[in-house]
């Protein structure tokens, strides 16, 4: 199986679906997960720099600038936001100029994502986190300062409707590209999009949401949110998504966001010696080490099928020196 990544240069709807049948599942050979067999659906090599479920959650985005005749691209995060560099380098590849809302001061070194980010062309703008917090509102751009015009805003994370529809459509693609039947697909959650938006989509097995940082709830209610909207769309109607709740467990995050605990770092190297597969510590490494503590707790039946999510994003390995 290929490691290479692909590169994503055009929007066309076609383009990117075939790109996304194209990825690959890779079944893992590991003694760390007794009883289970996983699987892990390759997204990180759909582009280097716009992976995993970014990647899902900008397409229709992208699209949508096309159409408007959008200029400018304007999105928020923190200083190690997955989104942030994705949005950085769609904006660099398809011409659009990229404003990055920052959360807290300036620091007197960026982050090596801040940098990437800088280096695509992305302008910054810091801000207070109280102001921060009024990110989901509509006149939230204008904190900006100056006019602007023919701008889209990407809501943190690409949580929007349109961000929803591209990971239905991730969802519609497992579906029909799947090399085996599994039993579950399981994925590291962050806002609740990707849960809300598979989980509207795949029907032939459960989708299992872990939370990766303390969320009081905000996830599982953005995941069904996300569920009813897809589940009520006129784009998604000819799909007949069906009514169902979310499958969302809130105790691996590891005491919270960024968190890298000891026995999560040898958990990940572990893994990743045993599977050749990189992991990024923040999403993914979590991820696996969720169906590693159940595994060995015996919360599976034997011989049960498990699809994991590679959600991208091990540009974020570098803040925990992990390497590239």
């Amino acid at each position: 199986m290929s490691s290479i990544p692909h590169y994503l240069t055009n929007l066309d709807l076609n383009y990117f679906t075939e790109a996304a049948r194209d990825i690959p599942y890779q079944k893992v050979h590991s003694d760390l997960f007794p009883g289970v067999e996983v699987w892990i659906r390759r997204d990180d090599l759909l582009d280097p720099l716009i992976s995993g479920n970014k990647a899902y959650k900008l397409l229709y985005n992208l699209i949508d600038a096309g159409e408007q005749g959008v200029e400018t691209l304007i999105t928020c995060g923190g200083a190690w936001s997955n989104h942030l560099h994705a949005s950085a380098a769609a904006g660099a590849r398809f011409g659009y100029r990229t404003i990055g809302i920052i959360r807290g001061e300036r620091p007197p070194e960026l982050s090596a994502m801040l940098q990437d980010a800088e280096r695509l062309g992305m302008g910054f703008k810091f801000v207070t986190r109280e102001l921060y917090r009024q990110r989901n509102q509509q006149e939230f751009p204008g904190h900006l300062g100056g006019e602007l015009q023919n701008y889209l805003y990407l809501p943190e994370g690409g949580a929007n409707f349109a961000g929803a529809r591209g990971v239905f459509l991730l969802g519609k693609i497992i579906e029909a590209t799947k090399p085996i039947r599994f039993d579950q697909l399981w994925v590291a959650c962050g806002t609740g999009l990707t849960l809300g938006g598979l989980r509207a989509a795949v029907n032939s097995f459960p989708v299992c949401g872990v939370e990766v940082l303390k969320a009081g709830g905000s996830i599982r209610r953005d995941a069904q949110r996300w569920l009813a909207a897809l589940s009520t769309s006129e784009a998604c109607r000819r799909d007949q998504v069906v009514a169902k709740s979310v499958d969302l467990m809130s105790e691996y995050h590891c005491d919270g966001y960024g968190k890298y605990p000891s026995q999560l770092q040898a958990f990940q190297q572990a893994f990743e010696r045993q599977s050749s597969i990189p992991l990024d510590p923040i999403y993914t490494a979590k991820l696996l080490y969720a169906i590693h503590l159940r595994a060995n707790a015996g919360h599976f039946e034997c011989g049960t099928k498990i699809l994991a999510l590679h959600s991208g994003g091990l540009q974020g390995r570098r803040g925990l020196q992990l390497g590239s």
